[in-house]
Order: structure tokens, then sequence, then C-alpha cells
């Protein structure tokens, strides 16, 4: 369908031309120089010495800097300070050839087109100016204007550029004292060539475009509008699928036409466009209130990259690697590349002008590839910027470009609140607040629908933590279980945070139980939640707080149902992880567990869900689920820290406390190891045969060392499974004989981590009998 659009476009076309020249007596242009006097034409060789000896070498521009450098710029300027122009007599020549080039131009012609003085410069023999663009000095500057005065000379031809074509102009040959009038437009890439012979004398000028009070509409055939109208009409209805990310059609939710001609924020408005933008621009206004949609302008940044190759490789298109900014000369890159093929692309928005030409807010939008057209391609434009990446081992030479580009945008107003909603959920957010708060509720529901088939995209990237707070209570006042779910399924349980339990906990209370697993199980489904465990359970405690506060009929046994599920899904975890003894496997995040255990105790008391709490303590004391002992050692000190005894005895500890004492007195009664004792007593995870002799060498207290005939993917088997289980023996490869042999030697650590292991042991049995009280109830007896 976008077809359709770009070759309706590029049907509308303008008489108009880039750079344009005209030949005028000189009968009308008296000029006087300070120190010079009157100039006469043809200038003759003394008098045009005499302006030298009064101008200075001209400067460039880059970027913020003025810069003098003869291989970019080797000119005299003569600044209009110095220069006094009979503008009465001058205007009965100027005003006619002007109002001749702005038609030339495509420009409107009920607007006018004026000249203002910017220098002289005078070219002696061998000066030139290398290829650059014009600064767009104010807002209605459009183009630029080179009189060339007569003078005997020969070369200094002006060579201007624009998409790939190009226009040479050597000036009057009329006559002698003929003056030549060249305009082009200020984008355009532009460069003199050196003078051969005599001296090269123009004026530069500014040329402004003063839009009429009321100007009219570019008149486009109405035949061409009715065609672009059809087309954009079938393209913004026409769901279509777009990319593997998102298979399901959808109707595009903008068009954005990238214009020919480049502009500046201080020139973009509707009543400066140049040439065929301007018509075409036209066309897609009256397109645009034909089908009731917003349409804005907008300065458009251009990314691309390109694979490449060296000039000397042949095939392919070749460029200039030009780096220009708009006014500033950044030079030419030493090397030329052909172009291959486009491997990315990216337009970024900015700036935008709304329909009544007044700066409009910025809609911070990366548009879609499949929203934008062009009648232009970027790549037959000049980049301001490129940089080349050589060839880097898998990845091939690339070459990336930027081009400062405009753009018109528009989309259908009755999907305003949608595509705005993209841009910015949390707008979306507050405006379904404010219609709720004007009591306005069927609204309010139909546009929260109108987010459904999106928001699982758009809405999980706002990362504000008020976003959700206010998510929760427009869903709570929508009073809809399904818009509800619709809404916060995208998310997770990490997004709940202390000012949002009452919000959540009165949403379980209106849409029940039966909706609250519905929820938690979607957030499950997308992986979401159990990833982010570790930072959503600590909060567990107070959200159960919060459900039997505020939500007396439901809250209870949502919560119940919520502590078995995480019970049950700590079970499976726990299974899953088949966590080896910390002896040799250190407890790295045993404060987490900690923190995610002590919420899940917790929440069992505030529940008052004994029999989830018991189940609970009989996974945290036996069988495979069964904590290390220092585990379950940090996990009593955490529920410890900062509590009365008699809040830690409601959490129910005892039992978990009297095995952890029992088994600590148990191990520590047990002799030390000896000094020969060489035996590492470890379950390993794999049962191969490879395995399997590891855990027989693993096993005797005698061996120290073992050498290993084995092929390399059996070495790195047994690599694996020693770096897995952290064990104490090093391995290394003798390149001796076939096969190699894998050398393991057992070392001191064995000795050096079971002594501090005793001695963590020992601390944490005295820290548990002096906190005894904290844990064990006195009536219960010894």
């Amino acid at each position: 369908m976008l077809d359709r659009v770009k070759a309706a476009l590029a049907a509308i076309t303008s008489q108009g031309a880039f750079a344009a020249e005209l030949m005028r007596p000189s009968d009308d242009l008296h000029i006087t120089v300070n120190r010079v006097g009157a100039l006469r034409f043809p200038i003759s060789v003394t008098t045009a010495r005499a302006l030298c000896a009064v101008a200075r070498p001209a400067p460039f521009g880059r970027r913020e800097k003025t810069l003098h450098d003869a291989t970019v710029r080797d000119t005299w300027e003569i600044g209009k300070g110095q220069i006094k122009v009979d503008v009465r007599a001058w205007a009965r020549t100027l005003e006619p050839a002007l109002a001749n080039l702005g038609e030339k131009l495509g420009l409107p012609d009920d607007g006018e087109l004026v000249a203002v003085l910017d220098k002289m410069l005078v070219y002696t023999p061998g000066q030139f100016f290398a290829a650059h663009q014009d600064s767009e000095r104010t807002d209605d500057m459009v183009a630029s204007l080179v009189v060339t005065l007569p003078s005997a000379s020969s070369g200094g031809a002006v060579i201007v550029h624009h998409h790939g074509e190009k226009k040479v102009f050597r000036g009057a040959k009329r006559g002698s004292k003929d003056l030549s009038l060249l305009a082009f437009y200020a984008d355009c890439h532009h460069e003199v060539q050196p003078v051969v012979s005599g001296f090269r004398v123009v004026l530069t000028y500014h040329l402004l475009h003063h839009p009429a009070t009321s100007p009219r509409t570019a008149i486009v055939a109405s035949a061409s509008v009715d065609d672009l109208a059809t087309s954009v009409r079938a393209y913004l209805t026409t769901p279509v699928a777009h990319g593997y990310r998102n298979p399901a059609p959808e109707r595009p939710d903008r068009l954005i036409y990238l214009l020919d001609h480049e502009y500046t924020e201080k020139s973009l408005a509707w009543t400066h466009l140049k040439n065929g933008d301007r018509l075409r621009v036209s066309a897609l206004r009256q397109v645009a209130e034909r089908l009731d949609c917003e349409s804005y302008l907008a300065l458009a940044d251009v990314h691309e990259n390109w694979t490449c190759e060296e000039s000397d490789w042949g095939g392919g298109y070749r460029w200039r690697g030009r780096r220009h900014d708009r006014g500033d000369l950044e030079g030419d890159e030493s090397s030329e590349h052909a172009l291959g093929e486009l491997c990315d692309s990216s337009v970024e928005l900015r700036h935008w002008v709304g329909h009544d030409g007044r700066a409009a807010p910025s809609v911070p939008v990366t548009p879609a590839e499949h929203e934008i057209c062009f009648t232009k391609a970027s790549v037959e434009l000049d980049p301001f910027k490129s940089e080349h990446e050589g060839y880097m081992g898998n990845y091939g030479n690339t070459v990336d470009r930027w081009y400062h580009r405009a753009a018109f945008v528009m989309w259908p107003r009755d999907r305003n609140f949608v595509i705005r909603a993209k841009v910015s959920p949390s707008w979306a957010v507050s405006e379904l607040a404010a219609r709720i708060k004007a009591s306005v509720l069927p609204e309010a529901r139909n546009g929260a629908r109108s987010l459904l088939p999106f928001w699982a995209r758009y809405a999980p990237r706002e990362e504000s933590p008020t976003f959700f707070s206010k998510l929760l209570r427009v869903a709570l006042s929508l009073e809809d279980a399904e818009l509800a779910h619709g809404l916060l399924a995208p998310f997770g349980p990490y997004r709940l945070n202390a000012g949002a339990l009452a919000t959540f906990a009165a949403l379980v209370e209106r849409h029940g139980l039966a909706w609250s697993q519905r929820l938690f199980g979607v957030w499950s489904e997308g992986g979401v939640h159990r990833h982010a465990m570790p930072s959503w359970l600590p909060l567990l405690p107070d959200l159960f707080e919060a459900l039997l506060s505020s939500a007396p009929r439901h809250g209870r046994a949502v919560g119940a149902w919520l502590l078995t599920r995480e019970v049950s899904a700590f079970e499976q975890a726990r299974l899953a992880s088949r966590r080896l003894p910390s002896i040799w496997l250190g407890s790295d995040d045993t404060g987490e567990h900690s923190k995610t255990l002590l919420a899940l105790v917790k929440g069992a008391a505030i529940i008052k869900a004994a029999a989830t709490r018991k189940h609970l303590m009989a996974l945290l004391t036996t069988g495979q689920t069964a904590l290390p002992i220092l585990d379950a050692c940090a996990l009593l000190e955490t529920c410890r820290d900062g509590r009365t005894p008699a809040a830690v005895r409601a959490l129910g500890l005892e039992e978990l406390y009297r095995r952890v004492v029992e088994a600590l007195e148990r191990t520590l009664t047990a002799p030390a190891r000896e000094s020969d004792d060489w035996s590492i007593e470890l379950p390993l995870r794999c049962k191969c045969e490879l395995c399997t002799e590891l855990a027989a060498f693993l096993r005797d207290r005698n061996r120290v060392e073992h050498a290993w005939p084995l092929a390399e993917a059996r070495r790195r088997h047994i690599h694996d499974m020693i770096g897995a289980h952290r064990l104490p023996v090093t391995h290394v490869t003798s390149r001796r004989g076939s096969p190699y042999s894998l050398v393991l030697t057992k070392q001191n650590a064995i000795f050096e981590r079971e002594a501090t292991l005793r001695e963590r042991q020992e601390a944490s049995l005295r820290w548990l009998k002096k906190h005894r009280s904290a844990f064990v109830d006195r009536r219960s007896g010894e």
C-alpha cells in the first residue's frame, strides 16, 4: 500500500529547479567600495587589485567555529559595511529578476522574494571554494544569490549539486557589461572552481521569501489529489503484519513522507517549502483534511548503515564521503566506497510544526520502517556525517551515514489517543484518569479497550515508580474485570510497591479470587515473576496485611492461595537446583534466600496458614530441599534481627531452630578431619562412567593425584564437573602419549575449608544458644 502512496506523490512534480541563472545588464547597478571608490564595469585589473588590497582572506564555518584554511576556501572578502549600493536604481533590475528567479525555483508566486546583501568576494587566479552548504541565517531564508560582476576572467565556474544532479554555471556570455544572477536553494552543495585568469568579482545575497498575508494553497491537479487520497486511505485502513515480533496484522499508525529538500529549525514552515516539496505537501494537507487526519511538519534525522567495499574492488554505488554540517565544511574522507546492501536504518523526528504554523509539542517517536515513504532516497543525498568501519573478522566493511531531512507526518484524528498512547503509556493512563474524573466512564472504558491490542508491547517500557500505582487506580475505577486484567497483565508483581498495595487489595476485593489467580498466573507465565522473585517476595507480608485490611471478603483466600503457590514454587526450585553441601559450594546468595524465606514465614504467620507453614518447615529441614546448616542459621539470624523474642516466636520457627541446633551439635561432636585424610565425600550431579571414576578418586582418603588418559572431549567434561562443583582439585593436561593425560591433584584447601567451616559452625551454635528464648516457647519444655 505504501508503494501506491509513493507513486502518487512521485506523480506530483514541479517545474521548478534547484538552481537558476539569469543574465541582466549592469546599467542600474552602482557600487562604491570604501577606499576604492565607485566601480566601473567591466572591472579592470587595477580596480580588482585595489579591491584585494582592502579585503581580507575569506573564512568559512565549521560548526560553531570560524576558520581560515586556504585548502578549503581561498578567496578575498569585503564586508557589506564597506560596500554602498544605490538600492533604488538597482531595484529596477533586481526586483523583476528576483520574481523571474523565484518562478524558476518553483517558489509561490503570491509571496515576495527579497535579496539581502551579504558580502563581496574577489577571486584571483588559482583561487576557489570547495563544496559546501550555505547557512540559513534567518527563518525566512530559502536560497542564496550570487551576482557576478562584469570583468575579464576565465574559469571560476560554479557547480551546484542536489540529489545526485549537478548544474554548471559559467557566468555572463552576452556582453562584457552584463551581470550573471545565480540563485540556488540553501540546502544545495555548491563549489567554485579555480579561476584560470583575470579576477572574478561577485556580490553574494541571502534570498528571503516573504509569504503573502493570506498565502494561497499550491495548485495541484484535482485528479492527482484524488489519486493520492485513495492511496492514503487504503494505506491507513489496511491491516498489515510487520515483522516476527508483531505477526498480528494491524493498521498503520501514521504516514511519514520524507521531503526532498533539507530544512533547519529556522526555515521549516508551511510557507517556506521548496519546489516539489511545496506541491506534494499541499496535496497531502488536502488529503489529511479530506480523511480527517492530524498533520505536522517535523525535522527528520536519518541514520543508515550500509555494507561497502573499497573503491578499487569495483562494483556498487560509489559516493564521496563528504561530511557537511549546515553552514559548515567538515571535509572529505580520504577514500571512496562502493555501497552494497542497506543493513539498517532509523528515523528520529523532532521540532514539530503544527497546522497553524506554530511549534508543536514534540512527540518522542521512532517511526517504523513501514510508515515511511519518500520520492528521494536518503542515499541520493549528501550525508552531513559518515563513518567507515573496516573489516572486523566476522563483520565486513560497513559505513554509517547520517542525514538531516524533514518530513510531513499525518495520522487519523480518531486514532489520536491510540497513537499517543503508544508513544507515552503514562500519558494514556493520565488521560483515562481525567475521563474518569470527568464522570465519563463509558468513554474511559472505550479508551482503555483501545489500548489492549498493543498494551503489552509498549506499557512495560514505562519505568516510573508512580506509573504502576496510577495504572492500578485507573483499573480499579473502570469497574470492569476484563479491562483491569488486560491493563495489568503485561507487568508483574515486582511492580507492586508499598504505595500501591492498598489499591491492589481493593482490586482483589472487587474482582475476587479467580480474577487474582488468573492475573498472577499470567504474570508467572511471562517469565517476569520468577526472574524477579528476590525483589518481589520480600513485599509479600505487606501485601498480605493490605489484603486482610482492604479486602475482607477475598483477601484471606487470595493470600492463602498465593502463599501455597509460592511455597510450592520454592520447593520446585530447590529440587531443580539440587544444592551441594556448603563446604564445597559456598552460599553466596544466602542473604537473598533468607529474605525470601523470611517473607514466606512472615506471610504464613499473617495469614495464619498453619498447614502451609508446617509444610514449609518440613521443606527446610528434611529431604533434598533441606537447607545447608549454615543457610538455615542465616535464616534464623535474619528472623531474629530487629524483632522482639515474642515477635520471633510468632513466626513459628521452633522446629527449625531445634533441628539446626541438633545438626550442629551432632556435626561438632564428630572428630575433625585427620591430617592424612584426603577424601571428598560429594554426590556428583552426573552419573556417567567418567564421573563414577572421578567420584571414586575423590572418596579415596589416601590418593592425592590421579593421572588419567582421556581424549579432548572427555577431558573437557571432567573440567566442567570440577568447575561446576567448585572442587579443591587442580586439573592439568600432560601432553605426552596418545591420548593426553589429565592429571588431577587434590589441594590443601580440603583442610582449610573444613577448618573454616567448623569455626563458623561453632560460632553459629553459640549464637543460637544465646538466643534460644526467641525461638523456643518456654511452655513447650525441653
